[in-house]
C-alpha cells in the first residue's frame, strides 16, 4: 500500500452493480502508467431569436467523463505479469473484465478504476490492443492495450451529490428559452424518462407543447 491508502499497483475491477458492490473479478496493472487523460463535456444550445447579434448560451446537459488509460504488458521476464499470467492470457483477463458480455447480467461490467486518491466508476466504450514484441514462434512478448471508460454513476448516487431537487416533492417551474419537457424532468427528477407523465399531468397534447412563460407542474414520483 502507498502512504495514500491506495492501492499501490492500478486495479482495475469489474462489478455487477452500479454501485460497484458486486466485484466480480479484478486485475493489477503489470507497470503503473506513466499518465492518464480524463475529459469532461458540458453541452449548451443557442437561443433562437430573430435578428440577435449574438447568441446567448443556453444550459443542455452535463455529458459523463471520459478516462483514457494505457496499460503495458511485458512477458519478457523483466517485470511478472500478476498471476504468473502470459501476454494473451492477461489480455483475455482485462477483456472479460471490461468489454466482453457477461451472459448472467446480460451486459458488460461496470468497472471502477482506482490508484492512490484516483476512483473512477464507469462503463467500458472501446479497448485497442497493440501488440509489439513477439518470441520465434509468434508468441505475444509485450503489448499495450489502451482503455477509455465513460463514467457511469449509481442513480441514487447521482442525485445525492448533484443536488438535484427531491423527487418527493412537488414542483413548479416556468419554461425558459430552450427549454424541452425531457430537459426540465430531468433537472427535476435525475432523469428524462418521466416527461410523458409530466405532459399527462399538465394537459398537454404533444411534448412539444411548451413556450418560454409557460408554468408547469411536476409531480412528486410515484414509489
Amino acid at each position: 500500500m502507498n502512504p495514500t491508502g491506495g492501492p499501490t499497483k492500478l486495479l482495475l475491477a469489474g462489478y455487477a452493480d452500479a454501485e460497484a458492490t458486486e466485484l466480480i473479478d479484478s486485475v493489477s496493472a503489470v507497470i503503473n502508467p506513466d499518465n492518464y487523460t480524463l475529459n469532461y463535456t458540458i453541452n449548451y444550445k443557442n437561443t433562437d431569436e430573430q435578428g440577435a447579434v449574438a447568441p446567448t448560451q443556453i444550459f443542455s446537459s452535463m455529458e459523463s467523463g471520459n478516462f483514457d488509460l494505457e496499460l503495458l504488458v511485458d512477458g519478457t521476464g523483466v517485470i511478472p505479469i500478476p498471476g504468473g499470467l502470459t501476454v494473451d492470457a492477461y489480455i483475455e483477463k482485462v477483456m472479460n473484465i471490461a468489454y466482453n458480455y457477461q451472459g448472467t447480467d446480460h451486459r458488460p461490467n461496470y468497472l471502477r478504476i482506482s490508484w492512490g486518491n484516483t476512483s473512477f466508476t464507469g462503463v467500458c466504450k472501446n479497448i485497442n490492443i497493440k501488440y509489439s514484441l513477439f518470441s520465434t514462434t509468434g508468441v505475444a512478448l509485450r503489448a499495450v492495450i489502451k482503455l477509455t471508460v465513460i463514467e457511469s454513476v449509481a442513480f441514487a448516487t447521482k442525485i445525492k451529490e448533484s443536488g438535484v431537487s427531491s423527487p418527493d416533492l412537488t414542483h413548479m417551474r416556468t419554461v425558459l428559452a430552450g427549454d424541452t419537457l425531457p430537459l426540465m424532468t430531468y433537472r427535476i427528477y435525475g432523469e428524462p424518462g418521466y416527461y410523458m407523465e409530466v405532459a399527462r399531468v399538465n394537459g398537454l397534447n404533444s411534448i412539444h407543447d411548451i413556450k418560454p412563460g409557460d408554468g408547469l407542474y411536476f409531480p412528486p414520483l410515484k414509489k
